[in-house]
C-alpha cells in the first residue's frame, strides 16, 4: 500500500511549478479573473470602471497556493468609479474607443484570497469603436492634426495613426473631467501624452517602484527643525538646484529625484552645484531596474556602496538600459547616509527650508495633462495610496484670492519630463491634505 500511495503522489510532485493549460470556462479561472479585474480597475488612475469583455487563454500553476495566469480583453465602461460600486459594472455600458488586451498573473493563496502580481495591457488594434456624432468627430480631428504637429509626432503608418487618434479622443474625455472637477486653480490640456494609453504613460514616463522597498528596510527618522516659517520659500533663488532634465521614454524619475536632491545637498555643503548623472544609476544601481522603475531609498544605498556619482558630462543620459561605465575615478559627489523626513506637511516645510529639497513620491495622474497652475484633484482622481512617480519638492508658497476670501497653499514640484512641460517643467500641487499622496514617501541624502 505504501508504494501505491507513493505513485500516486509522485505526478502531483512533478506537477508542481509547472504551467498547465486549463479551460477559460473553470471555476477557479472564473473566479481569479472577476478578482483580478477589479484589482486592475483599482490600480487604474482611470476615471472609469474597467469590465471584462471576453477571458481567451488560461493557465494554472501549483505553488503554495495556485497562480492562473489568463489572457483576456477588457474595456473602460461609461460608470465613473466615483458613483458606481465595482460589482455593479456588468450593466454599465463600454466607452468609445478601443478596448485592451491584458496579460494577467493571479495569486490564490491557501484561504482562497486573490492577488493579482503581474499585468501587461496594451490597446487591441481590432478593437471596434461604436459611432460618434460627425461634428464631434470631426471637431476632434482638428484638435488632434493641431497636436500633432504642435509636438511634432510621428506615426510609422495610418493604422497607428488610427490608434492614437482613438487614444486621443479616450484621453480627450478624461482632460475634460479633470478640468470640470479641479478644485484648484490647474488647467489641464493635451500635453505631448496626449497620444499614450495609461499603461504606456505609467511605462515610460514614470518609474517610482514601492514594491522593490524591502520589508525591513527603514530609514532613519530625520530631526524636525523648530523654526518659524516663512509664507514662501524657494530653493530656486538660492542657486542649489539644477535645470529641469528629461527622463525620455524610460522609467527611471526615481533616478533623477535622487541626483535633484543630492545636487542640493552637496550645493547646501558650500561644493557647488553639479548637475550629476542619473545615467549612472540606470546602468549600475543592482538594487533597482533602470527603465523599468525603481525607488530613491534604494538609490541612495547604491551610491554609497559605488562610491558616489559622476557628473552628467562624464556620464551623459541616454535614456535606456546600458552597460555600467562607472569609473571611480571620474566621481565628483558622495553621500554618506539617507533619512526620511515626515508625512505631517508643516513638518516637511520645516525640514525644507533648513535643509533642502525634498525626493518625494506622489501619485501622477493628474500630472499627464497639466498645463499649470495649482493643481488640486480629488482623491479618487489620483489615490494617495498608489505612488507610481518621483519628483522633488524645492519649495512652496501661496496664492490668495482676497475678493473670495480664500487662499491656496501649493507646493513646488521639479518634474523630470523637460522644461516644456507644466510650468517651465515644474508642477504646483496644493499643499496641506496629503494630496496625490506627496507626503507618504519623503526622503533625502545626507552629506557630511
Amino acid at each position: 500500500m505504501l508504494r501505491l500511495s507513493l505513485l500516486f503522489v509522485i505526478p502531483l510532485v512533478l506537477a508542481t511549478g509547472q504551467w498547465q493549460k486549463v479551460s477559460v470556462d473553470d471555476p477557479g479561472v472564473q473566479k481569479a479573473v472577476q478578482s483580478g479585474v477589479r484589482l486592475l480597475s483599482q490600480r487604474s488612475n482611470s476615471l472609469y470602471h474597467s469590465k471584462l469583455i471576453e477571458i481567451h487563454e488560461a493557465e494554472r500553476q501549483v505553488v503554495a497556493g495556485l497562480n492562473y495566469r489568463v489572457k483576456l480583453s477588457v474595456g473602460y465602461t461609461k460608470c465613473k468609479k466615483s458613483q458606481v460600486k465595482f460589482e455593479d459594472v456588468a450593466t454599465c455600458d463600454l466607452l468609445e474607443g478601443p478596448l485592451k488586451i491584458c496579460d494577467l498573473v493571479i495569486y490564490r493563496n491557501l484561504k482562497g484570497e486573490h492577488k493579482l502580481t503581474k499585468f501587461d495591457c496594451h490597446a487591441d488594434p481590432e478593437a471596434r469603436s461604436a459611432p460618434q456624432n460627425a461634428h464631434q468627430l470631426h471637431a476632434e480631428k482638428l484638435l488632434f492634426d493641431d497636436f500633432v504637429a504642435r509636438h511634432g509626432k510621428e506615426y510609422k503608418d495610418d493604422e497607428e495613426k488610427q490608434m492614437r487618434f482613438k487614444v486621443f479622443q479616450q484621453n480627450l474625455q478624461k482632460i475634460k473631467f479633470l478640468n470640470d472637477h479641479e478644485r484648484g486653480t490647474a488647467r489641464y490640456g493635451t500635453t505631448k501624452f496626449a497620444d499614450w494609453t495609461e499603461e504606456e504613460f505609467k511605462k515610460k514616463a514614470l518609474g517610482l517602484r514601492p514594491d522593490l522597498m524591502e520589508s525591513n528596510d527603514i530609514l532613519p527618522k530625520a530631526v524636525i527643525p523648530n523654526a518659524p516659517l516663512p509664507d514662501s520659500f524657494d530653493w530656486r533663488d538660492k542657486k542649489i538646484v539644477t535645470e529641469v532634465k528629461d527622463q525620455g521614454q524610460c522609467g527611471s524619475c526615481w533616478a533623477f529625484s535622487t541626483t535633484g536632491n543630492i545636487e542640493g545637498q552637496w550645493a547646501l555643503k558650500g561644493k557647488g552645484l553639479v548637475s550629476l548623472s542619473e545615467q549612472e544609476l540606470v546602468d549600475c544601481d543592482k538594487l533597482d531596474q533602470g527603465c523599468n522603475g525603481g525607488l530613491q531609498t534604494n538609490a541612495y544605498k547604491e551610491i554609497i556602496r559605488l562610491g558616489g556619482l559622476e557628473t552628467e558630462s562624464a556620464y551623459p543620459y541616454d535614456g535606456k538600459n546600458d552597460k555600467c561605465t562607472f569609473a571611480k575615478s571620474k566621481v565628483k559627489v558622495y553621500i554618506n547616509s539617507s533619512l526620511t523626513i515626515s508625512t505631517n506637511e508643516t513638518e516637511m516645510q520645516q525640514w525644507l527650508v533648513k535643509n533642502g529639497p525634498i525626493a518625494i513620491g506622489i501619485n501622477a495622474n493628474a500630472m499627464q495633462f497639466y498645463y499649470g497652475g495649482i493643481s488640486h484633484p480629488w482623491k479618487f482622481l489620483c489615490d494617495p495610496g498608489n505612488l507610481d512617480h518621483g519628483v522633488l519638492i524645492v519649495g512652496y508658497g501661496v496664492h490668495t484670492y482676497p475678493i473670495f476670501k480664500k487662499t491656496l497653499p501649493f507646493w513646488i514640484i521639479k518634474n523630470s519630463w523637460g522644461p516644456s512641460w507644466g510650468e517651465q517643467g515644474y508642477y504646483r500641487v496644493y499643499r496641506g491634505d496629503g494630496t496625490c499622496g506627496l507626503n507618504m514617501m519623503t526622503s533625502s541624502s545626507v552629506v557630511n
